[in-house]
């Protein structure tokens, strides 16, 4: 059947969840119910023979799961250089109990304890981190398979609920990401059907060699895009296609980052955007701690000079010192709470909650050397600050505080980001930073310090393939033992 084919739906199905009548079709073998969205037997299960095939498509296909899941940690293992288990994952059929009537339900509840499994990667879970075309080629070919009526009807509808499931845990800053790569994808096509070009308008769902490969174009020359976000585009408009049904082929997108690959590598071009972000250095952390409160009144205002509160100076020390020594991302220190810090003899046992799919880690924050810099001075400082101002202690670790030094609500991503970036620019800094300075400095600072590759890797949590991670180790490694130094020159 093709997705153009219509099957009237002359019967109806009781939920066995939630007793919603579902209407289907009378040969349907699997239901999805209208209400709570449970799949279960269809009219057609009630012959036991059938039944039974649907019994065993099931099992197939958790054993196929089983085996894709191995082969992708055996790829990622390979990858580390690591050993693989070969119980590393398990896949286990939950059986559902039976329901009143003559046949037992098929409950696709199943499919979380299976995603769940694909969770315990990162690689494969976090989709900024999956190529386009790693995600190809998911699907079952039934023909290829060899596979019956039953068995095609229970692998479509086991696939549909774990596409569903794997969006309701896409992070949603990357569901707004692809959102908006599809919204500029579609005024490509907009812009292609206009009577000068190509005069007609295509489906959004025609992503092929010819038009991703334009869509490239039209990025670079029309909207002067940096390379690095067209790459992520490509990716985002792949990924919402597919989402809606289309088959992209493989070579679409190779295609597309071929015709991308003179673009990155025109300076030019290679400049355009925000750019990696600055390295943050305990020299800039310092900097900021002792720059003056007061704000200079912006020309022309009626406000005259401000003087930043007290409690924003404390927070904002030690949420720079703080973020700096983990390696934090703004959505990491967004979520933490007081109980994240356990001081100890050394200095700090610091929790850097799970976010995007990535695991919790707890590192070590030892003393600093300068009072205004040191995170465990700073952080214990700031807490005592705010539980003096009424605050009960086992709540958020980093609020907000008003231009009257009024405490607020937990800080999100964004203000730990913006809370950064102005003390910067207050401080007279000579390079604009962002959340993202504190990854990059604490890595290129602790190894020209001689620190470990693997220990900084830790602390800030990058997979052990990270080339942004070993993008940052090289920087730091720059002058040692560089290639001209000693050698008569």
């Amino acid at each position: 059947m093709t997705g153009h084919d219509v099957v009237p739906a002359s019967s109806f199905a009781v939920c066995p969840r939630c007793a919603h009548d579902s209407p289907c079709p009378a040969a349907a073998a699997v239901v999805e119910c209208n209400s709570c969205h449970l799949y279960f037997d269809g009219p057609a299960a009630a012959d036991p023979g059938l039944r039974d095939h649907l019994r065993t498509a099931q099992d197939r296909h958790a054993r196929q799961l089983q085996a894709t899941l191995q082969a992708a940690k055996d790829r990622a293992a390979r990858r580390r250089g690591l050993l693989v288990d070969e119980d590393l994952v398990d896949v286990e059929v939950v059986r559902p109990a039976a329901a009143p009537s003559d046949t037992a339900p098929l409950d696709p509840e199943l499919l979380p304890s299976v995603v769940e499994a694909v969770e315990e990667d990162e690689d494969l879970v976090d989709a900024e981190l999956l190529s386009a075309e790693e995600g190809q080629g998911a699907g079952t070919d039934v023909a290829e398979a060899g596979l019956d009526a039953a068995s095609a009807a229970v692998l479509a509808a086991l696939d549909a609920g774990a596409r569903q499931h794997l969006d309701d845990v896409r992070p949603e800053k990357t569901k707004a990401a692809y959102a908006r790569d599809w919204a500029l994808w579609r005024e490509y096509l907009d812009w292609l059907a206009t009577p000068e070009r190509a005069g007609h308008r295509l489906p959004d769902t025609a992503v092929s060699v010819g038009t991703l490969v334009g869509f490239v174009t039209w990025l670079d020359a029309v909207l002067e895009a940096a390379p690095a976000s067209i790459d992520r585009r490509i990716t985002g408009v792949t990924v919402e296609a597919r989402r809606r049904g289309a088959e992209v082929p493989k070579d679409a997108t190779v295609a597309a980052r071929q015709a991308l690959k003179p673009i990155k590598l025109d300076k030019v071009k290679a400049a355009r955007g925000r750019g990696k972000a600055k390295a943050l250095t305990p020299e800039h952390l310092r900097t900021m701690a002792t720059a003056s409160p007061v704000v200079p009144a912006a020309p022309g205002s009626s406000r005259g000079d401000y003087e930043v509160p007290e409690l924003a100076r404390l927070r904002d020390a030690a949420l720079h010192a703080v973020g700096f020594a983990v390696a934090g991302r703004n959505e990491e220190l967004s979520v933490q709470d007081d109980t994240d810090f356990v001081l100890v003899p050394e200095g700090l046992e610091v929790t850097v909650p799970s976010v995007k799919g990535r695991p919790a880690r707890t590192v070590a924050v030892a003393y600093g050397q300068h009072p205004e810099t040191c995170p465990v001075r700073r952080w214990e400082a700031w807490k005592a600050a705010k539980e003096e101002a009424g605050v009960a202690p086992g709540g958020a670790a980093w609020l907000a505080v008003d231009r009257w030094g009024h405490l607020g609500s937990r800080m999100g991503p964004d203000a730990c980001r913006q809370a950064l970036t102005r003390s910067g620019e207050r401080a007279g800094l000579p390079v604009r930073v962002t959340g993202h300075s504190r990854r990059r400095g604490i890595v290129t600072t602790g190894r020209r310090h001689g620190k470990r590759a693997e220990k900084l890797r830790a602390q800030g949590g990058w997979a052990a393939n990270s080339p942004v991670f070993w993008g940052y180790i090289d920087e730091g490694e720059l002058w040692e033992d560089a290639a001209t130094e000693g050698i008569g020159l």
